[in-house]
């Protein structure tokens, strides 16, 4: 084989052989000097390919010969490839097939481009349950070949033979986010097998000279698995990359041979080919526009906001894969302005140590990034298949960067276990003059609660030392029966209050109950290593549920910011339809009321950028009876009401979003001054049968802390609606109209004495 560039790009000569790939042949002696072969390698040609795909068509809507593409979605990504087009997976729906003749007595070799986002995922069971995928098969019942991947990037190639199976493990992860050439021959007639990764032999397998294919009788597969593994409406071994150059030889290629494969001249990065195209969603109106959401599949909570030089970093729960939880990732977004969100590689995936256990094998939870002396600490929640304490499961890991953008890390094992706890899972940090704090959400025998450390220096970084109550009161009076605390905060609001927020589960808590899962908060003092709260009863972060799980950092400004996840609350079914799970809210600004105990929540100041020219901009509006209807035309907006007036004795006030000019569909929020509530009335939000949960949502509202109802601010965009009252109170719920027309706006009271407002519409649209 020739030699590769130090670069690791091919030799400067490969666009000569680019012209024999396509017919054009030079005399041997010229082929020789240019390329430094012999004359017998002018001569090698290619014999015909059974299989060939290139993808170049691809984007106009051209189908590669000998193979059809299934994606759930309206036609294949088409992206970059690495000559011309390329076929972009999506992970769990997308795959191609194709038939594929071969003789049992003659050999073949597989050809292939290959650029992986992510390795597959797979169930959260011990290694030797998994089931791995596939790049290229055809196989069925221990017969045909495959070119396999599991979840943890272990690859190979098998084929079965009259000689018995050979295998070729690789005896290096397959590399991730860059164009990989696999090669993969079976010479029958001196009955080796061999595998090639860009020019490079990665192994070979004995057979029997003279040996026969034991061939399967099933479709030729890219990006499938022959053997695929569900969870409820998902497939989830699929392939999530891009594919180019595909070709399948009924021969095996000597080396001269190999060379005359397609491929480019240089390599080119394969960034460009990983991006989820736009066409994907194009047309999904209930997929945000304006909101931080990554690119595709399931998103969870989010941790670790943090400013690093002027970036912003947040790292969060993600399946790359597909809209289903499974083998947790830690994604990783980046602004420049808590606007514009650029999606970065996955920072943490579940790796193994040994061929059968990994400290994190079952999933990177969530956590907390700090940065302290030049470099950057991620804490996350571990879980593996080992014991409770000895094998830290669940634990606390490590990792640490030296990269400035967040992008490399080296992890550094589980640095606690959840001894004096039931069970235990995401960490939060801060500092106090020199001291490190640790709290962790935790399952006590009384319910919910906190373990507490503090980092005590000394050798290989200080140890990390259990302090015996976080808070005065004791949990069990601050709990709301829940099992567990997940994603804890502690910060300062004043320089008097601190704030304790926790997201309480499982026990009496769910999803869809009373009480539900939610952010609950409390505030109070922090003295001595120990926080005491106004109150042992718990604020509630939000008016009604929604939104959970915030993160939170300081802006240059000094002031809190928050996002939080706005879960879903459609069907897994409609979220596998979709091809995409739950988004994050729109940044918050934290501050303390005047009453120095309640939480003010408001758009983050820098949103104001997302305004275009206001399209509505009316005064003396009245508010009454006849609605007020607008059509804006817009999925994403912001409304402004400003009430003249609010007396206690007001009819409430009523403002449809979402609504369709037929009036079949719409969500009314409902602003109550005089009951002190708020009501998100969803039960004529759509016409499919897609949403889940509730149709009703009540919350009530304590004007005492907030101020009368007079400012009413919602801004909404795709499926998410979110709130703020007098820029204080705040609430986010999600809505999925099924009427492309539905973005109306209506405004109106119960009342013969109409109220008068100011309303404003703005489009909402990313800076350029």
């Amino acid at each position: 084989m020739k030699a590769r560039a130090e670069d690791g790009s091919r030799p400067a000569h490969a666009s000569l052989r680019d012209r024999l790939r396509r017919g054009f042949l030079l005399p041997a002696a010229v082929l020789a000097c240019l390329t430094g072969s012999s004359p017998v390698f002018a001569a090698a040609r290619l014999p015909d390919a059974v299989v060939r795909a290139d993808f170049d068509q691809l984007s106009a809507g051209k189908l590669p010969g000998g193979l059809e593409i299934r994606t759930q979605f309206p036609a294949p990504d088409a992206v970059p490839g690495v000559i011309g087009g390329a076929w972009r997976t999506d992970g769990f729906s997308s795959y191609a097939e194709g038939k594929l003749s071969l003789s049992p007595s003659s050999g073949f070799t597989l050809s292939l481009w290959v650029a992986l986002e992510s390795y597959p995922s797979d169930l959260e069971v011990p290694v030797k349950e998994m089931v791995p995928s596939s790049f290229i098969q055809q196989a069925s019942g221990g017969k045909g070949f495959d070119l396999f991947i599991d979840a943890y990037g272990r690859w190979g190639f098998k084929v079965a033979t009259s000689a018995g199976i050979l295998r070729i493990p690789a005896q290096s992860r397959f590399p991730l986010r860059r164009w990989v050439h696999l090669v993969a021959t079976v010479d029958v007639a001196t009955g080796i097998a061999s595998l090639y990764q860009s020019d490079d032999l990665i192994g070979t397998a004995q057979g029997a000279p003279g040996m026969a294919l034991e061939l399967a009788q099933t479709p030729l597969r890219l990006a499938a698995a022959p053997t695929e593994t569900k969870i409820l409406d998902f497939t989830i071994n699929r392939l999530n990359g891009a594919f180019d150059q595909v070709a399948v030889y009924p021969a095996a290629l000597s080396a001269e041979q190999r060379q005359l494969l397609s491929g480019p001249s240089s390599v080119p990065s394969a960034e460009p080919s990983l991006v989820v195209p736009a066409t994907r969603f194009a047309n999904d109106t209930l997929r945000p526009r304006v909101h931080p959401l990554p690119p595709a599949n399931w998103t969870n909570e989010a941790h670790g906001l943090i400013r690093i030089g002027d970036a912003w970093h947040v790292f969060y729960q993600r399946t790359p894969n597909g809209p289903f939880k499974t083998l947790m990732h830690w994604g990783h977004m980046t602004s420049r302005d808590l606007l514009v969100w650029e999606n970065q590689p996955d920072a943490l995936m579940p790796e193994l140590q040994s061929d059968d256990f990994g400290f994190d094998m079952k999933g990177i939870w969530s956590g907390h990034v700090i940065a302290d002396g030049g470099k950057a600490f991620a804490f996350y929640t571990s879980v593996n298949h080992g014991d409770r304490l000895a094998a830290s499961n669940p634990g606390v890991a490590m990792a640490v960067s030296e990269d400035p953008q967040l992008r490399d890390w080296t992890k550094a094992g589980p640095i606690l276990n959840s001894r004096g706890a039931r069970d235990m899972r995401d960490p939060f940090l801060w500092k106090e003059g020199g001291t490190w704090h640790m709290i962790i959400g935790a399952a006590l025998e009384t319910g919910g609660g906190l373990l507490h450390y503090v980092l005590e220096p000394g050798d290989k970084g200080g140890r990390w030392q259990p302090r015996p109550r976080f808070t005065d009161p004791s949990y069990r009076m601050l709990d709301i029966g829940s099992e567990i605390w997940e994603m804890p905060v502690f910060e300062r609001l004043s320089d008097d209050v601190w704030i304790l927020l926790a997201n309480p589960i499982g026990g009496k808590v769910s999803k869809y109950g009373e009480p539900s899962t939610r952010a609950v908060y409390w505030t109070g003092a922090w003295s001595d290593g120990t926080f005491k709260p106004f109150s042992p009863t718990p604020k509630l972060l939000d008016l009604v549920p929604g939104h959970l799980a915030p993160t939170v950092s300081r802006a240059d400004d000094g002031g809190l910011r928050a996002i939080g996840i706005i879960d879903e609350r459609r069907t897994p079914l409609a979220q596998r339809q979709a091809g995409w799970a739950h988004t994050f809210s729109l940044p918050r600004a934290w501050y303390l009321l005047g009453d120095k105990h309640t939480l003010g929540q408001r758009p983050a100041p820098e949103l104001a950028r997302l305004r275009a020219g206001a399209v509505v901009d009316r005064s003396g509006v009245a508010i009454g009876r006849d609605a007020v209807s607008l059509d804006v035309g817009h999925g994403a907006y912001e409304l402004l009401i400003e009430l003249a007036d609010a007396p206690s004795a007001a009819a409430p006030v009523q403002l449809d979003v979402l609504a369709s000019p037929d009036g079949r569909e719409f969500t009314r929020l409902i602003f109550d001054q005089a009951r002190g509530e708020v009501i998100v009335d969803k039960s004529r939000s759509t016409l499919s049968a897609d949403g889940e949960g509730p149709r009703i949502l009540k919350g009530g509202y304590a004007a005492e802390s907030f101020g009368a109802m007079r400012r009413l601010r919602v801004i909404v965009d795709g499926s998410t609606v979110e709130v703020f009252i007098n820029d204080a109170a705040a609430y986010s719920v999600r809505s999925y109209p099924s009427l492309p027309g539905s973005t109306g706006i209506r405004i109106g009271a119960d009342t013969g004495q109409p109220m008068r407002a100011a309303v404003k519409v703005w489009p909402l649209r990313l800076p350029q």
